[in-house]
């Protein structure tokens, strides 16, 4: 039976502490659990008695089933372990710099709360005040709230892992408002514009030309084009393999890590244009390394700079952004040209398994949520096909 014990604080106010004994150890030393109860000052006596018996009981019920709430661990000390965790378990280091940073915000809120103490109101204050302005520490203006949900996801994160480790009942996450999110539909280039860039393309520099119908042609990320090596270009059978993404953290500078969704075998067949390109590219790049001498850096890389050494994935951005100006293009984003190519296989008829495979989503239903809307209109536009082949 839980033991209430009345402390009284050096304000005044008065403080429960509610003691359950669950048995011993294995040196006979009784095994005791404690949890603290702080009534709210307009709270009657009854009130607070009533409260308290309903709190003894179902600590008293959380122990029993294995549930064993460690109050005096916080939501700061708690986050930590499971970073920790998170590391050796092999989570990337992308990933984690992002939950560093989103911490970083977090926890000013509710890093100095108990992890049992957490209630749904504390996590919907926080989404509350991200929203306001100044939270953008970039703009200085708010937090969007797709960034807030980013939040919420890791708060839940860490939580249902306590859950997980019963170290609380339920993950109070799971019980918060955070912001809704609207959907946005995926930017890509119109046949038209795709026209346009290829034709600006012509007499640019041949690196960037390559690596520019390379994002076209494959729908393959940024990274995974500047991480692209010659060992995994098979000129034999027009294809490349993606096992590789380059990134860039300011803790670890320039570095190769594997693709967002690790596969072995993700293979990309290439159009016979793309692999001439290729070719002559590779004699273009031969010479370079030539010239280069004993200063060439010993890598396989497809993309380099001067020296052989991997190129800083920002550095195919720039040079996008550059080029359209200099053509008077719209704003070319490296990711819109994977939109474009999943956007012109399905007006082209061409499932969502094959798409998805090559995109290399992990499952098809994350292509057919992201191609929703351009799925609709390829299918509108099948059936307009079908009413001019037929009826007219």
């Amino acid at each position: 039976m839980a033991n209430i014990r009345k402390i009284e604080g050096k304000d005044g106010k008065s403080t429960y502490q509610i003691t359950v004994s669950n048995g011993r150890d294995i040196n006979g030393k009784q095994i005791r659990y404690y949890k603290t109860y702080k009534p709210s000052d307009k709270m009657t006596q009854r009130q607070i008695e009533k409260e308290l018996n309903r709190i003894s009981i179902e600590f008293e019920r959380e122990i029993e089933l294995g549930i064993a709430l460690d109050n005096r661990q916080t939501f700061a000390k708690y986050a930590e372990y499971v970073m920790a965790l998170k590391e050796r378990t092999g989570v990337k280091h992308l990933t984690l710099n992002r939950y560093k940073s989103l911490l970083a915000a977090i926890m000013p809120s509710i890093g100095h709360i108990k992890i049992a103490d957490l209630r749904p109101q504390h996590l919907n204050n926080l989404y509350e005040l991200l929203s306001k302005d100044g939270q953008n520490k970039i703009t200085g203006g708010k937090l969007s709230n797709k960034t807030i949900v980013e939040h919420h996801r890791l708060i839940s994160t860490i939580l249902s892992q306590a859950e997980k480790e019963m170290l609380v009942s339920y993950n109070v996450a799971r019980k918060a408002t955070p912001p809704k999110v609207e959907k946005k539909e995926p930017n890509y280039f119109q046949i038209d514009d795709v026209a346009k860039i290829c034709d600006c393309l012509k007499n640019e520099p041949i690196k960037f030309k390559t690596a520019t119908y390379l994002l076209l042609v494959t729908g393959c990320r940024r990274g995974e084009i500047m991480g692209l090596k010659w060992t995994k270009v098979d000129f034999e059978k027009n294809q490349i393999k993606i096992d590789s993404n380059l990134l860039y953290t300011s803790e670890k500078g320039i570095f190769l890590d594997t693709t967002k969704t690790a596969t072995s075998n993700r293979i990309v067949k290439l159009p016979y244009e793309t692999m001439q390109l290729l070719k002559e590219y590779k004699v273009w790049y031969l010479e370079q390394r030539l010239f280069a001498g004993s200063d060439w850096a010993k890598s396989d890389f497809l993309f380099t700079q001067e020296d052989g050494t991997p190129m800083h994935p920002d550095t195919l951005t720039g040079w996008l952004d550059k080029f359209a100006k200099r053509h008077g293009l719209a704003h070319i984003n490296p990711h819109a040209f994977r939109h474009t190519m999943a956007s012109i296989l399905y007006y082209k008829g061409v499932d969502s398994i094959t798409i998805s495979k090559r995109l290399g989503h992990a499952k098809v239903s994350t292509t057919t949520d992201i191609y929703s809307h351009i799925m609709k209109q390829a299918d509108e536009e099948a059936a307009n096909c079908i009413s001019e082949l037929i009826f007219k």
